[in-house]
């Protein structure tokens, strides 16, 4: 991992227990992270640059959810 990516891995993963998630009759599909429980961990973690890491929180959130919600 590249040094530049370590703050928005510190916020995704300080946020993992924080995804929006829609459960019905074929079961359960991940939404995304709550985006305020992603901004309150940027604030205690004094993230400087706030638009860029949230870029880079939501790359990785895409990744997870392609994997969160793939079925079989």
């Amino acid at each position: 991992m590249w040094a530049e990516h370590e703050a928005a891995l510190e916020i995704f993963l300080a946020c993992s227990r924080q995804w929006r998630v829609i459960v019905g009759m074929g079961g359960a599909a991940y939404q995304g992270l709550d985006l305020a429980s992603v901004a309150a961990a940027m604030e205690i973690h004094a993230i400087d640059d706030r638009r860029e890491c949230l870029y880079q929180v939501q790359q990785i959130e895409a990744g997870a959810l392609e994997m969160l919600n793939t079925r079989g």
